[in-house]
């Protein structure tokens, strides 16, 4: 992992986005409704810090979690407290087994709840990745075109579990948070699938490094 001490920009750039999960979280829990049963939260919470603690490392200083699906359904359910507290437990649940650096954790954390926050306002008034990679720009000093983002098989394990979503909230809602239980089971094989599909890809980058050398 690189040592160096982080730029003035990405330390701005951290307080930027920390500034702003702040407000969005201020200006959210205004407007919040109840919220869900607390036996909801608990099992939606309880399978995404399942999801969350085990990270698959990426391309570059990547991280990917199967856990987008219950990302949305939460954002969909819950009152702002209830995702603040979600946020904050499944970065919690990452943190006990991967112990990143604490700069690193809190900005996942405020990321992720700028996603969510939106989600639900998107939801219920009715991107992700651009500060992922702000962040490598500034904090790595890798463009987005060099840290991977945008490489196309893993563009599609985004969509693969962005598409498992939407099934994953109708039931959800429709059945109870019970189903949860249910429509999970998939993202056991997406996990399978970014084990294989994104150590591939950094074995071949060190090969292609060897061979420079």
């Amino acid at each position: 992992m690189n040592r160096r001490r982080l730029s003035t920009a990405a330390l701005a750039y951290i307080a930027g986005v920390s500034a702003a999960a702040v407000v969005v979280a201020i200006a959210l829990g205004r407007g919040s409704g109840p919220g869900t049963l607390v036996g909801s939260f608990v099992i939606l919470t309880g399978l995404g810090m399942l999801a969350h603690a085990f990270p698959i490392q990426g391309f570059r200083h990547q991280a990917y979690q199967v856990t987008l699906p219950f990302i949305v359904t939460a954002a969909a359910l819950f009152s702002a407290t209830q995702l603040i507290g979600f946020v904050v437990l499944i970065h919690l649940a990452e943190q006990v087994r991967t112990r990143r650096r604490l700069y690193i954790q809190w900005f996942n954390l405020c990321n992720y709840f700028l996603s969510a926050a939106m989600a639900a306002i998107f939801y219920h008034r009715a991107v992700a990745l651009l500060p992922e990679a702000g962040a490598l720009w500034l904090a790595r000093g890798l463009s987005p075109a060099a840290s991977g983002l945008w490489l196309p098989q893993l563009l599609a394990a985004d969509l693969i579990m962005a598409w498992m979503a939407g099934p994953m909230l109708v039931l959800t809602l429709e059945a109870g948070p019970w189903m949860v239980l249910v429509t999970a089971g998939p993202l056991l094989l997406a996990r399978t699938a970014l084990s294989v599909l994104v150590p591939r890809r950094q074995q071949r980058s060190r090969q292609a490094r060897a061979r420079a050398a």
